[in-house]
């Protein structure tokens, strides 16, 4: 057996109170090392037991006798460790205590009930002969050599042995912990895009914070006649001022501290390689119902969207809503300033992947009248109805957009939204769907209301199988056709409308290829007649079976 000789491995500090962390992590398969940069917080490792309880333990390299100066070491570890509530603590430490710094220790407990054992020299000696590798290890008089044997133990710890179980148990305990930790916020941990762990605070309670506020003060810099730059100090303004979000870089800072309080243990001052300032986005809960309104200079409303704002954040000047209309497909951003009793409203927009023609009408109405010289409102409902306006100074119009394409969307589509409700074949916009697509629509709901379309047609073609009707038509210088479909279909995307049987009509004033059609037939028994359709004329279609009375002849 390896004796330990405690006065000669307590002239390193580290190494001594290494030793007995290793001993520990070999004991208790459960504890967890505390890594002490920055301070340990009155506790080396800690450890949740099987029926969830929290034990801390704190190694100390002193050897000899419990002096004032040591009990007033072993007092402050205590001050610190209690701010995590632990069921247990107990002192490990190479010391056999005498009568009195018995009765010191007990009397502790009448202070901080959770202190336990005072693990001394006898208790050490005993488990390290059991695992006398951990002495020569300290032996050796390398601190790291042993440093890095309890990194080993800590990742054995950290092992998930059986599996999800042990991971649910391990996080319930864990979150449970997390919130006994501070009485004033909620405490919650996430792993970011980039693997690094993500802490997040809320308050407890409506008033909280306000009592226990955690304040950020620092010093920050940004380069002039640099537009990134000055992009981002405008949105770092912007952050603090209304609640939004920046990424700051190292050549930003200088400097922060963080003043919270001391639960958190997250107080102090560094000097971050990067920060996010984020604001909280607080979910409103029923939304805030409004009306964007745009009329013209005289008053008089020209289109109008119903809206919801459902979330916002906060600032030191005012704040932001967030929300967007019905549909999805426009997205509303309004930031405002108590001091200055001013707003500002972004807007953008997202086609949805799936809506019904009728649903888009409205957002691209919109768009379309809201231009500069407009006025652009926004009506607050509920029961003390506010209303903000205020000059439009650029149009609404997304880019790539010509001026009048808004108009011309918004027409194609309520065009197609009335065609499916007076065939009652309803279903969502095409991705595919063009405003060709909305003239045809437009024409079908001209056919359906008894209306003759005229026809785009310059000439006309007709095949002919029988001499008589050849002869016919080279004997006639100007006459009428009509012709009957049993259906007309007009197709959408995937979707099909059936109009049903139609005729279409026109009157010839010249064939164009009689010469060439006789030879054709000549020689194969048919042929294909081209003929020009007279101007003063127009080809027709209408619906319906009957014959005009021209060509019913």
């Amino acid at each position: 057996m390896v004796s330990v000789p405690w006065p000669e491995i307590a002239k390193t500090p580290a190494v001594s109170e290494a030793l007995v962390t290793m001993l520990v992590l070999r004991l208790r398969p459960r504890a967890q090392e505390v890594d002490g940069t920055g301070g340990d917080g009155g506790r080396d490792l800690y450890e949740y037991t099987e029926s969830g309880e929290l034990i801390h333990y704190e190694a100390k390299s002193f050897t000899g006798r419990m002096t004032s100066s040591r009990r007033e070491q072993v007092r402050r570890s205590l001050i610190s460790t209690a701010r995590y509530q632990p069921d247990h603590w107990d002192l490990l430490v190479p010391i056999s205590p005498n009568p009195a710094e018995m009765r010191w220790f007990e009397g502790l407990r009448h202070e901080f009930p959770f202190v336990r054992n005072w693990r001394g020299l006898s208790w050490l000696n005993q488990q390290l002969a059991q695992h006398d590798d951990l002495t020569r290890y300290a032996l050796q008089g390398s601190g790291d050599y042993i440093l890095d044997r309890i990194a080993e133990a800590r990742a054995e710890r950290d092992l998930l042995i059986g599996g999800i179980p042990d991971l649910a148990e391990r996080y319930r305990a864990l979150q449970i912990r997390a919130q006994e930790i501070s009485p004033n916020y909620a405490i919650s941990a996430s792993l970011d895009s980039s693997g690094e762990t993500a802490i997040h605070l809320s308050p407890k309670g409506n008033e909280t914070s306000s009592h226990s506020p955690i304040r950020f003060t620092g010093k920050f810099a940004f380069r002039r006649n640099d537009p990134a730059e000055e992009n981002r100090m405008r949105r770092f303004e912007d952050a603090l001022r209304y609640g939004g979000e920046v990424e700051l870089t190292s050549g930003n800072i200088q400097g922060v501290t963080i003043d919270a309080p001391a639960e958190l243990g997250i107080s102090g001052t560094f000097t971050p390689e990067a920060m996010r300032i984020e604001a909280n986005r607080e979910a409103l809960s029923p939304p805030l119902r409004a009306q964007l309104i745009v009329s013209t200079g005289s008053g008089i409303p020209q289109a109008s969207l119903p809206i919801k704002f459902t979330h916002r954040t906060s600032g030191t000047d005012g704040g932001t809503l967030f929300g967007d209309d019905l549909t999805g497909f426009m997205q509303v951003k309004m930031q405002y300033d108590n001091r200055q009793k001013s707003w500002r409203q972004t807007l953008s927009f997202t086609p949805p992947e799936e809506a019904l023609p009728q649903a888009l009408v409205p957002v691209l109405k919109l768009i379309s009248c809201a231009r500069a010289g407009q006025i652009m409102e926004v009506a607050f409902q509920g029961a003390t109805p506010t209303r903000l306006s205020a000059p439009i100074s650029e149009g609404m119009t997304p880019g790539g957009w010509e001026v009048d394409e808004a108009a011309g969307w918004a027409n194609a589509y309520e065009a197609l939204a009335t065609l499916q409700a007076m065939t009652g074949q309803f279903f969502p916009a095409p991705a595919d769907f063009t405003r060709r697509d909305g003239k045809d629509a437009r024409e079908a709901i001209a056919l359906l209301r008894g209306e003759k379309v005229d026809l785009a047609a310059d000439t006309v073609s007709v095949g002919v199988v029988r001499e008589e009707a050849l002869e016919l038509l080279a004997t006639s210088d100007r006459f009428a056709l009509a012709a009957t479909y049993e259906g007309m279909l007009l197709s959408f995307g995937e979707h099909q409308i059936d109009l049903g049987p139609c005729v279409e009509t026109l009157v010839v004033d010249r064939v164009l290829n009689l010469r060439e059609a006789k030879r054709e037939f000549t020689d194969s028994g048919h042929a294909t007649v081209r003929m020009r359709v007279a101007k003063s004329a127009p080809a027709q279609r209408y619906l319906g079976t009957q014959l005009p009375e021209t060509a019913s002849g």
